[in-house]
């Protein structure tokens, strides 16, 4: 059977236990994203509720597939999370067959942070060699998605702590830009339409910065990583920045802090005073995000820099000594194929990053570009192409995958990664993604992250509006560090 024209926006009828139809819908969703439920093609789930169990998964005037599995006697647990694994490796099966589908590289797997199962499965005993035939059979990923995840989970047990609060992360939120790229669907706002916010949110900064660092005295905390992001730090400059680095350092900075980050991200912003007042402040690591090394591309989705600007940036930031720079590229932006990409990689390689994170375009429902069109469509062929164009530079410069995750409406399905020279991984950006240590975020849009012994956290965000986080700044203090009090003595 071939692909409907429709195929995408089907509607299906659901049977199947009432404690798997959500089990069972969201499965069908990750194979037909505009999926409806109520009428249509009937999509039927038995399972033997007795002894080991045994999954059947049927679309009507489609295919079935069934399998047989076997569970420790009296472990409901495992036998629940196993049947629910099941059944959407069994629905992939039988859509991917009734509609002509090619399989997904990234199997059943549809979270943002995959690897996190490659931790959980190592902590739970599985070999390497076992999780790897873990990921190919019970979760269908490739072979070489598979080889992928073993690997950046591998480099990444070095970064772990045995606990989740010794030490911590820091994250400081800047939510300014000098201007609102179209692919953006962060907590920025554009310095010519919110610059007169900028005062207020400064000063409310500093108490929240002041506030946590006594917290952090007063409870002994250890700091590991500190990261300013946004938004793009660098629309501060000179006095107000200088001020500001100078207060982080002061107040949160404790004798284990050995990372120091600032996401300078716009090249525009990077001039020789404000390299200066980080190089002078201990920042240590520094992003210059091209995005894309063509000019018509850069004036199409919104960045005010030009191709020249990234080359002077990066020249600056080597001259005054900032010892790490991140570089970051966007993989399927409007009218770019992989000769774009390649000319892209070929620049990045002669300025000669320590980091590469390479993104596949992500629109999300925030960004400008998604709500002016439907979107860019990218052949899934194409997008793996440019993928596997980026890894194989990185990897010839000397680098390394040691992070990645995925997001929703990613081009062709693929994921993110961060590649690093030897020793010079982002201890934040791993700490950030597998959630093994608590974060404190500050500033706008910052998410907290408070992470328990069992590896389950809670999520605490500061407002993203400067306006609003500027004006409620001190009666969310009081709660967010009674909060973490409580967290930390508990």
């Amino acid at each position: 059977m071939g692909i409907p024209f429709h195929f995408g926006h089907d509607c299906f009828k659901i049977t199947a236990p009432e404690s798997l139809i959500k089990t069972t819908e969201a499965a069908v969703k990750s194979v037909v994203p505009n999926a409806c439920f109520g009428a249509g093609r009937e999509v039927t789930v038995r399972v033997q509720v007795q002894g080991d169990p045994k999954i059947l998964v049927s679309l009507e005037e489609g295919q079935e597939w069934s399998v047989s599995d076997r569970v420790k006697d009296g472990d409901t647990q495992d036998r629940e999370r196993r049947v629910k694994e099941w059944i959407r490796l069994g629905i992939h099966r039988v859509f991917q067959a009734s509609y002509n589908l090619a399989p997904s590289p990234w199997g059943t797997l549809t979270g943002v942070r995959p690897t996190k199962l490659v931790h959980s499965l190592f902590d739970g005993g599985s070999s390497w060699h076992q999780i790897r035939k873990t990921l190919l059979e019970i979760y269908a990923l490739s072979p070489e998605k598979a080889d992928l995840l073993v690997d950046v989970a591998k480099r990444q047990r070095a970064f772990f702590h045995p606990g989740p609060n010794d030490p911590i992360g820091i994250y400081v939120g800047i939510p300014f830009c000098p201007t609102r790229c179209s692919y953006c669907s962060f907590a920025a706002y554009p310095l010519n339409s919110h610059g007169h916010l900028l005062k207020g949110f400064l000063s409310a900064l500093k108490l929240e910065i002041e506030a946590v660092g006594d917290l952090l005295g007063e409870l002994g905390l250890e700091v590991e990583s500190i990261y300013l992001g946004g938004g793009t730090p660098t629309t501060i400059t000179g006095t107000d920045l200088n001020k500001l680095l100078s207060l982080i350092r002061r107040k949160l900075f404790t004798s284990e802090t050995t990372e120091y980050t600032v996401e300078a991200g716009r090249p525009e912003t990077l001039s020789l005073e404000t390299l200066g007042i980080l190089k002078s402040a201990g920042v240590q690591r520094i992003s210059i995000n091209p995005q894309t090394m063509h000019d018509e591309t850069l004036e199409s989705v919104g960045r005010r820099h030009t191709v020249e600007d990234v080359h002077r940036a990066f020249t600056w930031a080597r001259q005054v000594g900032i010892p790490i720079i991140n570089m970051d590229i966007i993989l399927g932006l409007p009218g770019e194929g992989l000769e774009h990409v390649e000319h892209t990689l070929r620049e990045v390689g002669r300025l000669g990053p320590d980091n590469l994170t390479v993104h596949s375009l992500s629109l999300k429902r925030a960004s400008r570009l998604k709500k002016s069109s439907d979107g860019v469509h990218i052949a899934h062929s194409q997008g793996e192409a440019m993928v596997n164009l980026a890894r194989d530079s990185a990897l010839s410069w000397g680098m390394t995958p040691y992070y990645l995750y995925r997001q929703r409406h990613i081009l062709g399905g693929l994921e993110n990664i961060g590649y690093a020279r030897p020793d010079y991984a982002s201890i934040y950006n791993v700490q950030m993604m597998e959630e093994r240590q608590t974060i404190i975020a500050l500033g706008g849009g910052g998410m907290t992250k408070l992470v328990f012994p069992d590896r389950s956290l809670i999520r605490k965000a500061n407002p993203k509006c400067p306006a609003t986080y500027s004006q409620h700044i001190k009666d969310r203090l009081v709660e967010k560090m009674d909060q973490i009090r409580r967290h930390i003595l508990e």
